[in-house]
């Protein structure tokens, strides 16, 4: 992930435009227009010192391993975190009103078995043009964070490649 975060930082750096004036005859000195020149200008990168002397120093390779184990550990963390928010939902839900909650769950529960006993139509058997579907916003379906995580996992697969 730090790749994919310094990434945008490494580009080339803007265009240096300079307003200079070639033209020397009488007309074009009365109503001046700008002209622009692009001129290639090689310039060391100044980067370049200081990556050499970090690529050579034989703890590279060791922090670079203790980086992917860091990062590797907070993905954990993460999905720890993302689990218990998860359980902290579903009992919150179940305590405020347990009735309707278990009949909701209930027919998640069906449609799961119908999807994954291969019995299911369009996805788990809901009519897609119910209003639930329709419903925009945050509170709709298309605003929960199931649908955000989709779509963001989705395009970033399509950004890679």
């Amino acid at each position: 992930m730090i790749a994919d975060t310094i990434l945008p930082h490494l580009s080339s750096l803007a265009p240096v435009k300079l307003p200079y004036t070639i033209r020397v005859d009488k007309d074009f000195h009365e109503d001046p227009q700008p002209t622009i020149y692009d001129v290639r200008v090689l310039v060391d990168d100044p980067l370049k010192s200081a990556l050499t002397s970090y690529l050579a120093n034989p703890a590279y390779a060791q922090d670079l391993r203790e980086i992917a184990s860091l990062n590797d550990h907070l993905a954990v963390l993460i999905q720890k975190i993302s689990n218990s928010k998860s359980k902290h939902t579903f009992f919150d839900a179940l305590s405020k009103n347990p009735t309707e909650f278990i009949t909701k769950w209930m027919s998640s529960q069906k449609r799961d078995l119908a999807i994954i006993a291969g019995e299911a139509t369009r996805g788990g058997g809901e009519d897609g043009t119910g209003d639930e579907w329709r419903k925009g916003g945050k509170d709709g379906i298309w605003g929960s964070e199931n649908v955000r995580e989709s779509v963001n996992l989705i395009v970033g697969t399509k950004a890679r490649t």
